[in-house]
């Protein structure tokens, strides 16, 4: 199966375009408080625990990342980890959105409409196929379209034209789907800067507040005093987009030799150790990360005080009626244990 949807994904966004099918499945967007988690690996299972887990928190929908589109160019762009479903899969009676993350340098030289359409085209019609396979190997009936789609961009104020017009591409080749995009801090406190996106209903992400490497970082995942500087009342009181919002329960280490000016990526998560700095005084070896006496190691991420502040300050600065949902970004057994699946819910709580 994985050999089969890697030869059709560069298949798919190597050839030209050539018209899809109209989608005239009924358009609808889910009413009430969503409550949503997001699946962010490349290989899909949703094991009996999981999903144990996700029923238990009332969890709806689950945000899948689909695939990212790299490259330095629109003409140039191809597929990068595309998801394969693999194990269990205890996905129903849930909603799946396909969620893809587009590299930001795909849209800096896109020369003509015409080649932005194509790489719109070809996008579409490989996560129709990629979304079959998902739903047949989780033994649910095949869906004619999707009812929702999460495209993930970080665009900027040089790529927001050709970036929302790839969005439009989109929406024109999906009728009934509710396209929607992620949003960053940033773009939501700027919205001059930054631009509205041309869709109806966006996803706020309340994570990656900060540069991992800057020596004065305590949290670069997340932190209520950056929270409350991107989220303020004169802008929520205006921005026109429905907003689902994602809050973290992830973690990630950094590290920092003695008397060096900047912190190191670490691909280990200490999980014995707290969200926090953490100084050694001995010689430490873990996994293969040799750490010396006055390393500092700093683990970020969000915690059950954390994600409680920071929703509190959502709740009460956001309009109610503004708010489409609740995402947790991502789905791990381990973290949300380490929060509390009583503080998980309380996140969700309107």
């Amino acid at each position: 199966m994985r050999h089969l949807l890697l030869s059709l994904l560069c298949g798919l966004l190597c050839m030209s375009s050539t018209r899809i099918p109209p989608d005239t499945s009924e358009l609808a967007l889910d009413a009430g408080h969503e409550r949503s988690v997001f699946f962010w690996r490349t290989t899909l299972t949703i094991g009996s625990r999981e999903r144990a887990m996700l029923d238990e928190m009332k969890v709806s929908t689950l945000y899948v990342r689909y695939l990212d589109v790299s490259g330095y160019s629109v003409s140039g762009a191809r597929p990068v980890q595309p998801i394969q479903p693999e194990g269990e899969l205890n996905v129903k009676g849930l909603s799946i959105v396909p969620t893809v993350f587009l590299d930001p340098d795909v849209l800096r030289d896109a020369h003509d409409s015409t080649e932005l359409h194509g790489l719109a085209y070809r996008l579409v019609r490989y996560l129709r196929e990629i979304d079959t396979v998902i739903h047949s190997a989780a033994g649910i009936a095949i869906r004619p379209t999707f009812q929702r789609l999460l495209l993930d961009c970080d665009w900027t104020p040089s790529t927001r034209t050709t970036y929302f017009q790839f969005v439009q591409y989109v929406q024109a080749l999906l009728p009934s789907t509710s396209v929607e995009t992620t949003i960053r801090l940033w773009q939501y406190r700027h919205p001059s800067l930054a631009g509205i996106p041309p869709v109806k209903r966006g996803l706020l992400m309340c994570y990656n507040m900060d540069r991992y490497d800057d020596p004065w970082t305590d949290n670069a995942i997340a932190s209520i005093e950056k929270l409350k500087l991107y989220v303020q009342t004169e802008t929520a009181r205006t921005y026109p987009l429905m907003l689902d919002v994602a809050y973290p329960t992830y973690r990630q280490t950094v590290y920092m030799q003695n008397n060096a000016e900047s912190w190191r990526y670490a691909r280990i998560i200490y999980s014995d150790l707290p969200v926090g700095r953490h100084t050694f005084t001995s010689d430490t070896m873990i996994a293969d990360l040799r750490i010396g006496r006055g390393d500092v190691v700093r683990v970020d991420g969000g915690t059950a005080d954390l994600l409680r502040a920071m929703h509190d300050h959502i709740s009460t600065t956001i309009p109610h009626d503004r708010i489409a949902g609740s995402a947790l970004f991502d789905l791990d057994t381990t973290e949300f244990e380490r929060i509390g699946i009583h503080v998980l819910k309380s996140i969700y709580s309107e």
